[in-house]
Parts: structure tokens; C-alpha cells; sequence
């Protein structure tokens, strides 16, 4: 079968649905990953994903398809933020690395605060070195990736990006809210990470975050919780959170395969994939969000002058009340560091809060089901 391919938003690049994450090559010798990479795209993945920051994964990548960089679609990021940084140790670095004279998509990397994005978006910051590699056509693209969905929709209205790279996954679907929409709107590509929740191969823990680590029938109290939403093995758990992303109007994904029989997998489900089942609608409670009022996870209400974990905390009380991931988020909440009973009222996390939410009174109510 022909791997289905979508647009990327306004740059017209026709992408495989389903792409190539480059972290987990990093721990595959270059032999093997170049083997791996090159099955990708002998099997119809042209999408291919890596960055400065990702260890030798550019450089893995760039051998394997140096042969047919013209038949495949290179994004890179870098994490610097300043202009002579991002110009020298980024992208200088990522053309070489990949042994091309021209990349795609270059990303800003893990915008996650608008400190950040105003720093790099500055007179002297990242964004002015991709526009003039862009101006000498060492880049074509300029895009942006991030966690934080609140912070990549600023970036989207400003018109300075073509694509956004953001999380979504079966607990994770903050960007369906508001940035979806703003993209459409704007004709920026959207291309999805972590729908496995990580570089997880296949999916161990759908949810970033190292809590979830480990493995269900030895570290949740009731297993059944997690199988119910992830599946009982990992191939179960890929597939599951494939389907669940496709299912998005999103032009790709890119999980990180890290072997041949990994590649096929994931391709397998793109091939297969022809909109959810009904029976998949409801389990997943598809295109549903919380009920409000809700914690988007924007983290702008931290520090907390008293410590207390409010992300955590009201993140994990969305898993009990929402997913009915209840044994789990009681076992683990007594853990969490600063708990709700240091709270002092100060009010502070409402004051910053950008959503206007009552955020002393959803700690206590957590408190109540969590405790």
C-alpha cells in the first residue's frame, strides 16, 4: 500500500502520516540505525525528525539518507536562543551533521514559557539566525516545537512559523482545545510528538512525565486501570495511541521507531487506519475534554510560594475524575513533595493564572479525592 500523505500547513510539503522520531536511534549503533532510517523510507516514511539536541542522531540520519535527500522531508531543531549561538552551534552544525546544503524545517526547540519565546523571538535571538539562513535558502521553513500549548499559540499569531511540533496522546489532549484551531486558521503544519508519551519504543507510559514509569501489573495498585486505556502489551499500546492521534486533524506524527520491526508496526497502523470505531470514540472519550474548571498545564501559576505541586497535583486529579485513573493517582499523591494542606491561600497561582481559574478551590477538591 501507498503511505498516505497530508499537507503541512502553508508550506505545501506533502508528509507521510506517519513519520520518523529521531531519539531513540541515538542508542542504536550507526550501522543499525542508518538500516532502520533507510527502511523508513523504502516503506514510505519521508518525514524525518531529529535535532542539535538529540546526541549523534542528525548525524545517524544524515548517512542514511544522503543518498536520497532530495525524495525526503529533514526537520531539525535548535535549542539555543541566541542569534551567534543558534547560527554557529545549531544550525551550522546541523548542515554538516546531516550532509546537506539545505533543511527543510528548522524548529525552535522546547518553547515552553513566554519568557522563552520573547527571548528567542528577540532582536538578538534564534529566530533571527533561521531568518537569514532561510533569506540565504539554507533552511526553506521556519518552525517551532514546544510542550505547552498555551505558549505555541502566541507563537502562532505572531506569523512567524510555519509549523508547530506539540504533545497529544490519550491523557494528554491540550492541544485540541484552542492550538488546532489557531493553525487551521493560520495554515500552519502541525506535526505531533509523544503520542506514545515519549521515546518509549513501543509505548511503555502514554504521559510525559518519569511517574509513570515503570510497569503496570508491578507499580499501579489496580493494573486494570492503565490496561483499560493503553492496552496490555506494547504493541497494543502503539497501536491504540496511533489510532487515537490519526484520528486528529493533524498532518503527522513522528514516534521513534528503533527497529525494522518497529518501523512496520507503526506503518501498519497507518495503513489500516480508516477513522475510530465507535466503541474506540467512547473509551477514549473522543474529542472530549475535562469538565470544568480544568488545569491546561501551562505551568504559569509556578513557583508556588509555598511549594505546593499545582500542576501536578490538579493534573492528576483530571487522570481520577476524567480518565478514572483512581487507585494510581491515590497511591501516588501521598508521594508528591508539597501537598495541597501547605497551601496558604496566598492566591498568588490565581493572580497568574491565564485562564481565570479558581485554583484554591480545585486544590481542595483534589485534595478530597486524592487523599
Amino acid at each position: 500500500m501507498i503511505m498516505q500523505k497530508r499537507r503541512l500547513g502553508r508550506t505545501g510539503l506533502q508528509v507521510s502520516v506517519i513519520g520518523f522520531g529521531g531519539i531513540p536511534i541515538i542508542a542504536l549503533s550507526r550501522d543499525e540505525a542508518e538500516k532502520v532510517v533507510r527502511h523508513a523510507y523504502e516503506r514510505g516514511i519521508n518525514y524525518f525528525d531529529t535535532a542539535r539536541a538529540y546526541g549523534d542522531s542528525e548525524e545517524k540520519m544524515g548517512a542514511a539518507l544522503n543518498a536520497v535527500r532530495d525524495e525526503v522531508i529533514i526537520a531539525t531543531k535548535t535549542h539555543q536562543r541566541t542569534k551567534e549561538d543558534a547560527a554557529r552551534a545549531g544550525l551550522k552544525q546541523s548542515l554538516r551533521n546531516l550532509q546537506t546544503d539545505r533543511i527543510d524545517l528548522v524548529q525552535l526547540h522546547g518553547i515552553d514559557s513566554e519568557e522563552v519565546l520573547q527571548k528567542a523571538m528577540g532582536p538578538e535571538g534564534a529566530l533571527r539566525a533561521l531568518e537569514e539562513a532561510k533569506t540565504q535558502e539554507r533552511i526553506d521553513y521556519i518552525g517551532i516545537s514546544g510542550h505547552n500549548p498555551y505558549v505555541l499559540g502566541k507563537a502562532i499569531k505572531t506569523g512567524k512559523f510555519d509549523a508547530i511540533l506539540v504533545p497529544l496522546n490519550v491523557i494528554d489532549r491540550r492541544a485540541t482545545e484552542e492550538l488546532f484551531s489557531l493553525a487551521n486558521e493560520a495554515d500552519v503544519g502541525v506535526v505531533i510528538m509523544k503520542a506514545m508519551g515519549g521515546c518509549g519504543a513501543p509505548l511503555q507510559y502514554p504521559q510525559w512525565g518519569a511517574r509513570f514509569l515503570g510497569k503496570p501489573e508491578q507499580d499501579w495498585p489496580d493494573s486494570s486501570e492503565f490496561v483499560a486505556h493503553f492496552g496490555k502489551d506494547g504493541i497494543e499500546r502503539a497501536k491504540r495511541s496511533l489510532r487515537f492521534v490519526l484520528a486528529h486533524d493533524i498532518d503527522t506524527v513522528i514516534p521513534g521507531p528503533r527497529s525494522i520491526e518497529e518501523v512496520d508496526h507503526i506503518i501498519k497502523v497507518a495503513e489500516d487506519f480508516h477513522g475510530l470505531s465507535n466503541e474506540e470514540k467512547t473509551a477514549y472519550k473522543f474529542e472530549q475534554l475535562p469538565p470544568e474548571p480544568f488545569c491546561r498545564k501551562c505551568g504559569l501559576c509556578m513557583p508556588c510560594p509555598d511549594g505546593v505541586e499545582i500542576p501536578t497535583i490538579l493534573r492528576w486529579d483530571i487522570y481520577y475524575r476524567f480518565y478514572n485513573i483512581k487507585k494510581w493517582t491515590r497511591d501516588q499523591y501521598p508521594k508528591i513533595r508539597t501537598r495541597v494542606n501547605s497551601c496558604t491561600e496566598c492566591g498568588n497561582c490565581e493572580e497568574k493564572c491565564p485562564y481565570s481559574l479558581p485554583v484554591i478551590r480545585m486544590l481542595k477538591e483534589a485534595k478530597k479525592r486524592l487523599e
